[in-house]
């Protein structure tokens, strides 16, 4: 059915905004700062909201979802969405957690920040395509299908990725000589697996994925010393976040990374939007005058994007 058909499903704007948000925010305080509720309204617009589509709130690992048919529910979401795009509305922006500090900070006008601290994929994009978001910047080569009908990813950047280490680390004593062998011996900085599942078959073939039970892991576990021997991920823009002691190791990870803005296909050829990829390019190219390596990708179409992996 159209849009306009639709309207007569519609509830209060603030009864979706308070149940949407504690799902993408995930506490009332976050929602109420957001929008500017306090958390007692949150609390009760997201309960009677549910209650409107015959729908449950609940809570599972620290994560809000809904239990119930959800069909009716992402039709009113789409609605909304729909208003907040031609009204000139704000706007809901979520962003992995190493591409905030240099993208999202100041958070660009006109847009509503997340917590900007996913470390996977598969959650924002969900939110994304749920509705309940309106642009997600995440991570190539796992930013979204490039077969996908519905959403697009517009990318922005390409950098090496960078295997970093503290000051005094034994691996820097090996010089140019260090090898990916050498490296898989020490303990890895965890990550969730499935989280980036493209990038994660290559450094699995490496040897460089980490577990919380092969045999590496098992072998430093107990050590007083591990956090200090861990070997991190990073790129020429991430590697300041680690601090001052952390050093790149003298090896080239053969995967090629970047940074994306996924958004509805509908909306790509938005002001909204031209804006936002403007703004977040411009952020980009003065990064790239001080970090080595940083591409700044500018109207490229996806048919042409570099390729993730390299040979």
């Amino acid at each position: 059915c159209s849009v306009n058909e639709l309207v007569v499903l519609l509830v209060e704007v603030e009864l979706l905004e308070a149940l949407d948000g504690l799902i993408w925010l995930r506490t009332g305080h976050q929602v109420a700062s957001r929008f500017n509720l306090n958390q007692s309204t949150v609390s009760r617009n997201s309960k009677k909201c549910a209650q409107e589509f015959g729908l449950s709130l609940v809570r599972r690992r620290s994560e809000w979802s809904i239990d119930g048919d959800p069909t009716l529910l992402n039709l009113e979401r789409y609605v909304h969405q729909v208003s907040r795009w031609r009204q000139n509305k704000l706007l809901r922006l979520e962003a992995q957690h190493w591409s905030a500090p240099f993208l999202c900070s100041p958070i660009p006008s006109g847009w509503i920040s997340g917590n900007l601290n996913y470390l996977e994929y598969e959650r924002p994009l969900k939110l994304l395509k749920e509705r309940v978001i309106d642009a997600w910047i995440t991570s190539y080569p796992d930013a979204l299908s490039d077969d996908d009908p519905d959403f697009t990813a517009i990318h922005l950047s390409r950098l090496p990725m960078l295997l970093v280490v503290q000051e005094g680390h034994p691996l820097l004593k090996l010089g140019s000589q260090i090898t990916f062998e050498d490296v898989a011996r020490f303990p890895f900085l965890p990550l969730p697996s499935g989280s980036f599942p493209k990038v994660q078959v290559v450094l699995e073939k490496l040897g460089l994925w980490p577990t919380t039970s092969g045999p590496t892991e098992f072998a430093w576990r107990g050590r007083s010393d591990i956090a200090d021997l861990m070997v991190g991920f990073s790129t020429p823009l991430t590697l300041p976040l680690y601090g001052e002691s952390y050093r790149a190791l003298p090896l080239q990870v053969p995967v090629v990374v970047g940074d994306a803005l996924v958004v509805a296909r509908e909306w790509v050829d938005s002001i909204q939007i031209r804006e936002l990829v403007s703004l977040l390019r411009s952020r980009l190219a003065t990064l790239a005058t001080t970090a080595a390596g940083v591409e700044v990708l500018y109207d490229s179409p996806l048919s042409e994007c570099c390729p993730a992996l390299t040979n």
